[in-house]
């Protein structure tokens, strides 16, 4: 009798605690905080695949979390829900990680883009000057000085959106304007080759 009270108070207390299971709610907001922190560094921008298993991890604690809000109380587990609360927030920290690598490695080619660009403009200056000058010419000599004014101006917002942090954007404006160079430089040499 003593062992079947014993027995039938164990029940009605695991029954209790199970009725009483609720999602992980601190280790949820945990993983928010850390899933903020990653957008915060830039992440979205820096390092969008680890953002995408960021979503991912997050998309699949809010399914478990919804499936066991289906169930009925007594039979609702939340062990699962805490693997991958656990998950979403190791996502969300690499995602941050990531984010600084990125933005460090964007700030470095940037900043190469940049220095590269202003000597192939300088280059590019002084091969327009020595340029072959003739017959037919002049209108192709002042649309190059005015590529590569153009292409000087895209260096100065690259070295601006750089210092402004914007490494993406000084990356891409750096890289426009190298290409512009390049262009004029072959469009001069092949000039003088003809002139030869």
């Amino acid at each position: 009798m003593i062992t079947n009270r014993r027995a039938l108070a164990a029940l009605v207390a695991a029954l209790a605690l199970t009725a009483c299971a609720k999602p992980p709610a601190e280790a949820i907001a945990a993983a928010d905080a850390a899933q903020q922190a990653a957008v915060s560094a830039g992440a979205e921008e820096y390092a969008p695949e680890a953002m995408n298993a960021v979503a991912e991890a997050k998309a699949a604690l809010d399914a478990e979390i919804a499936a066991q809000a289906e169930k009925m109380s007594l039979t609702r587990s939340y062990k699962r829900a805490e693997e991958l609360v656990a998950a979403y927030k190791t996502a969300s920290e690499q995602a941050a990680t990531a984010a600084a690598a990125g933005k460090e490695q964007a700030k470095n080619e940037a900043t190469t883009l940049i220095a590269e660009g202003q000597t192939a403009l300088t280059e590019a200056t002084a091969a327009l000057a020595k340029a072959p000058r003739g017959k037919g010419s002049a209108a192709d000599l002042a649309a190059y000085k005015t590529d590569l004014e153009g292409a000087g101006a895209a260096l100065t917002d690259a070295q601006t959106a750089l210092d402004g942090g914007m490494f993406l954007d000084a990356k891409s404006k750096a890289t426009s304007a190298k290409e512009t160079i390049a262009r004029v430089m072959e469009a001069i040499t092949q000039a003088q080759g003809m002139r030869r």
